[in-house]
């Protein structure tokens, strides 16, 4: 596994704690089905995260497409602006748009090319 997908899988990982965690300090977190879709969201981000260790090629057209819409709300997001409060947000969505940039990184996709018998 070359270094770059490692740091893809940190990231993508850190970005998914840093667009959950913070939610459970709103008034959200009190309903009673909020943490159960809390943990699907976690799951899956970990069972994509093995997808793109396991050398998926949809895990990674999936990220990038996800990718480009969450890059069009977090663009929204700043031309609002942003209050200094929700630095996660911000965080997790320079976190996701460099994961979806360092999928095309060519040690990225060497890896995930179909390797020849």
């Amino acid at each position: 596994m070359p270094p770059a997908m490692r740091v893809i899988i940190a990231c993508y990982l850190a970005h998914l704690a840093l667009e959950i965690l913070p939610l459970y300090a709103t008034p959200m977190a009190r309903f009673e089905l909020f943490t159960p879709s809390m943990v699907v969201i976690g799951l899956y981000g970990v069972a994509m995260s093995v997808a793109l260790w396991r050398k998926q090629q949809w895990a990674r057209v999936w990220l990038v497409l996800t990718t480009v819409m969450a890059a069009f709300l977090f663009g929204r997001l700043l031309w609002r602006g942003v209050p200094i409060a929700q630095w996660p947000d911000v965080a997790a969505g320079v976190l996701r748009i460099a994961v979806g940039a360092m999928l095309f990184l060519p040690s990225v996709r060497h890896w995930f090319a179909p390797r020849r018998a």
